[in-house]
């Protein structure tokens, strides 16, 4: 890459290192930490293999977006303001089944027929429920991330012809903060667990900790941007 391209590319990390930390998406940087971290009793290797897959979820779906409004396929301006709009709306709805589903709600029968029994995914969605987070995540376009991504880094890509390094160093900006505090955490716990035994205790209530933690950021979600009343 040329000195052009090497600024943009880190413009593109940090901008999406500024965008994780914002205030808009903190509802999903929280659930993403949560889920990451609940896989720390399994080593520090599960912790970076899920947040690697969560970055590379959110990657994907940057790189996809840049690449077809890069390519001309699509409205830039109307696709930023779809996504806008109805990207956090879209998303409520489905934190809050993430986390019923995470709680074995859809698992229990009515009168003796089990309807939703979806016991029998749970084993092979691991590793993919990450990356498909990741995904998921970052379409939920609220007016930061929007603006930094359609006004900042679209931009930079056209004009360096970087429609795939440049969303995807973006979109692994979007993701390292959230894979720090995870590892941070992980140490820490570990460090913990040596004296007091607390990482069997945090193993056991990371899964249900985390499935309201969806649930209460996707009502979050739904009552600012459905509702309008947070």
């Amino acid at each position: 890459m040329n000195a052009e391209l090497w600024a943009a590319a880190l413009t593109g990390l940090w901008t999406g290192i500024i965008t994780s930390v914002s205030p808009c998406p903190l509802a999903t940087n929280i659930a993403a930490l949560t889920h990451i971290s609940k896989y720390s009793g399994a080593g520090r290797l599960a912790v970076l293999s899920h947040g690697g897959l969560y970055a590379l979820g959110r990657a994907s779906a940057y790189i996809i977006i840049g690449f077809l409004l890069v390519k001309s396929l699509l409205s830039a301006p109307s696709f930023s303001f779809f996504m806008q709009k109805y990207g956090s709306q879209a998303l409520s709805p489905i934190l809050v089944l993430a986390g019923m589903y995470m709680l074995d709600m859809f698992g229990r029968g009515f009168g003796g027929f089990n309807l939703f029994d979806l016991s029998k995914f749970k084993a092979e969605g691991g590793a993919l429920s990450s990356l498909f987070m990741g995904f998921v995540f970052a379409l939920a376009f609220c007016p930061i991330s929007a603006a930094l991504y359609f006004g900042v880094i679209l931009p930079l890509a056209a004009k360096n012809s970087a429609p795939f390094v440049l969303p995807l160093v973006y979109g692994l900006g979007t993701a390292l903060p959230v894979i720090g505090l995870a590892i941070v955490i992980d140490f820490g716990l570990k460090k913990v667990s040596a004296i007091t035994g607390l990482a069997s205790s945090f193993e056991k209530y990371a899964k249900p900790a985390t499935a309201w933690v969806f649930i209460v950021s996707g009502v979050f979600l739904g009552l600012r941007y459905i509702f309008g009343v947070v």
